[in-house]
């Protein structure tokens, strides 16, 4: 009966694979089995598998096909099928995310070479399929300077550093949210000690990290000991080394380590103390009264970056104090990741990016600032993080600054909270007079006495003596209408925006099927109408290979890495059907110019831009009717309906 599952599970993937239909000859082919054998199986389990959502059709001269009436039974149905023989984080997965991720896990875990035939065959897919996945699977160790070492005999192997290798494991177990099960599983006594461990020495260190930072090294420590109980002694001292033992974090490591030693009865290699030690520079947040001594290279650096901004985009912030001290301390702890090549998580990414353009512009360009001085090279959870920062000093800009009491548990760190503050004054104005921003870890002994309010982005598991207001890191309107009513901003000016777009900037007809063969198309295209200059295509590619500009809902949005020329638009081109671009099908391309020297504010532009391009109907209307008329008036459209809702409006 077990053989016969592990025929029919294999016989649902070939089919699914396939996407349309097999013949008879091509499945016995790929199952070893005869007609007959096939014929009785499909009969067999027909009933079956028509109560769990799924209809296989045989249609004479063509083969046969298979029909998901109900996604959710038949998943549950291949879990069910594929967990008597595979355990349970390692599914033989169905989708293409899943099988890639699959593959990762198994290269990560694996203590030798492993044959990709049998790899194949544990996952029911052929072996050519097999190759394409590992495609992705190299461009995805190659994120955390992993590579496959491949012997002919032998199989594919894991080659990197210690630190990389873990890295990789914190992300694609304990980061991954399909595998949630594998992180309860593992969530028990030893997290919970390990915790107490942490916390204590930080406590007596006074050591501060936020509740991210403090989650994270969790996690490199239960890798930790999963590491040292399969590698013992055997774990290389990463490079380097020698530099951390004069630092604190040193010192509070080898503290750690020893607590860890006596309660775990394991003994540590000596590389481990530096892992931790880096881990601590990299995620040290000062506290909110103590003393940092700003470092002159970090001053210039910050220098440099404000002075490129205020060159891009017309905004000085070099005096800005506030952004100065917040910089500064991000950007030292910082450096000491890219220095030492951690890799952080940004799950706020998308988001910034989609909410905070100006500012993720501003960041990207700090961070290419990042690489012209120090040679390092950030990735885009780092340039995530910059943007905070930003977005927090162009509210700035706009907000007076007003007061009243509140507690503010934010467990992204500094920039978030910071974040959340301001906007909270824009929306607030006369009413705060003092805001302390709490990790959630202390906040059970923090003094309340004098706070009016809490706000939180997490959860709090245990009573407060305040009223609670549990909001998202970006301000959503349901968590506002708890407090008084946005006030009413400034109206939009539909000529002022209309004059960015043009009838002769609106393409149909574009036939590039490739990411920058395409963009390489649009500018050419738009140099025959504006004079963009000989380096506008070079600095629109150079842009995009810094970060991809897939926005989601379809959409692309490249534009170049500086400001150029002597206009400021909006290309727009609407593709026949999607290109793949980085991760996503894009349809839609907005291509933003923004002049050299451009002193007009351009948040009315962008903001109109964001509210067009998240909405759905609109979008669908576009391509239905894809002529400039249609875009102008859906665009006027927008503008409207921002006005009538502009005291509700988080990102006025």
């Amino acid at each position: 009966m077990k053989y016969y599952l592990h025929r029919i599970l294999k016989l649902l993937t070939l089919l699914h694979d396939e996407n349309g239909p097999l013949t008879s000859r091509e499945i016995c082919k790929q199952l070893k089995i005869k007609p007959r054998t096939l014929r009785d199986d499909i009969f067999r389990y027909k009933a079956d598998l028509s109560a769990n959502g799924v209809e296989l059709q045989a249609r004479q001269g063509v083969g046969y096909q298979l029909n998901v009436k109900d996604e959710d039974k038949y998943r549950a149905l291949l879990k069910s099928l594929s967990g008597s023989e595979q355990r349970h984080h390692f599914v033989a997965p169905l989708r293409h995310d899943e099988r890639v991720n699959y593959l990762l896990r198994t290269l990560l875990l694996a203590d030798d070479y492993l044959k990709l035939d049998k790899v194949a065959e544990k996952m029911f897919i052929s072996r050519s399929l097999l190759n394409n996945y590992m495609k992705e699977v190299r461009k995805a160790l190659a994120d955390f300077n992993l590579t496959l070492i491949d012997k002919t005999a032998c199989g594919i192997k894991l080659s990197g550093s210690e630190l990389s290798i873990r890295q990789a494991i914190a992300r694609f177990f304990f980061y991954d949210d399909s595998h949630s099960d594998y992180q309860l599983e593992r969530a028990g006594d030893t997290r919970r000690v390990i915790r107490e461990l942490l916390a204590e020495t930080l406590q007596e260190n006074e050591w501060q990290l936020t509740d991210t930072g403090f989650q994270n090294l969790v996690i490199h420590l239960e890798i930790a000991l999963m590491r040292i109980n399969k590698c013992g002694d055997d774990i290389a001292l990463p490079p380097q080394h020698q530099r951390l033992k004069a630092r604190d974090e040193f010192h509070i490591a080898r503290q750690l380590v020893q607590r860890f030693e006596r309660v775990f009865n394991l003994s540590f290699p000596e590389a481990e103390c530096y892992f931790i030690s880096i881990h601590l520079a990299g995620k040290k947040s000062p506290g909110e009264e103590g003393v940092f001594v700003v470092p002159p290279p970090i001053i210039a650096l910050f220098e440099q970056i404000t002075e490129r901004i205020s060159a891009a985009f017309a905004v000085d912030l070099g005096n800005d104090t506030e952004l100065y001290h917040l910089l500064t301390l991000h950007l030292t702890p910082m450096i000491d990741r890219l220095q030492w090549d951690l890799k952080i998580h940004n799950l706020l990414l998308e988001q910034i990016k989609e909410e905070n353009v100006t500012a993720f512009e501003m960041a990207v360009l700090a961070a290419k600032t990042v690489c012209l001085e120090t040679g390092l090279v950030m990735n885009e959870a780092e340039t995530g993080y910059l943007a905070v920062h930003f977005a927090l000093a162009l509210e700035r800009r706009k907000v007076s600054q007003k007061k009243v009491n509140l507690i503010l548990v934010c467990a992204s760190g500094m920039g978030s909270s910071q974040l959340l503050l301001y906007k909270l004054k824009q929306h607030f104005s006369g009413q705060i007079n003092l805001i302390s921003v709490v990790q959630l870890y202390q906040l059970n002994h923090f003094d309340s006495e004098g706070y009016d309010l809490i706000l939180s982005t997490v959860d709090i598991p245990f009573p407060v003596s305040l009223p609670l207001l549990r909001i998202n890191y970006f301000l959503d309107p349901a968590g506002l209408t708890q407090m008084e009513k946005w006030l009413n901003g400034a109206r939009q000016d539909v000529h002022l925006i209309s004059q960015y777009f043009h009838p002769d900037l609106f393409f149909t007809d574009l036939h590039s099927n490739e990411r920058y063969a395409l963009i390489n198309e649009l500018c050419q295209r738009v140099s025959s109408h504006i004079a963009t200059g000989k380096d506008f295509a070079r600095l629109v590619i150079e842009r995009e290979q810094l970060s991809a500009t897939e926005f989601g809902h379809a959409i692309a949005f490249p534009h170049p890495l500086y400001p150029v020329g002597r206009r400021t638009f909006v290309t727009v081109a609407v593709l026949n059907k999607p290109l793949r671009w980085d991760k996503q099908n894009v349809r839609y391309v907005f291509m933003l110019n923004i002049r050299e020297g451009e002193t007009a504010s351009l948040q009315r532009l962008y903001e109109t831009l964001m509210a067009f391009m998240c909405d759905g109907k609109k979008l669908k209307e576009l391509g239905d009717n894809t002529t400039f008329t249609t875009f102008v008036r859906l665009l006027e459209e927008t503008i409207l309906q921002a006005e009538q809702q502009s005291d509700r409006s988080p990102f006025r």
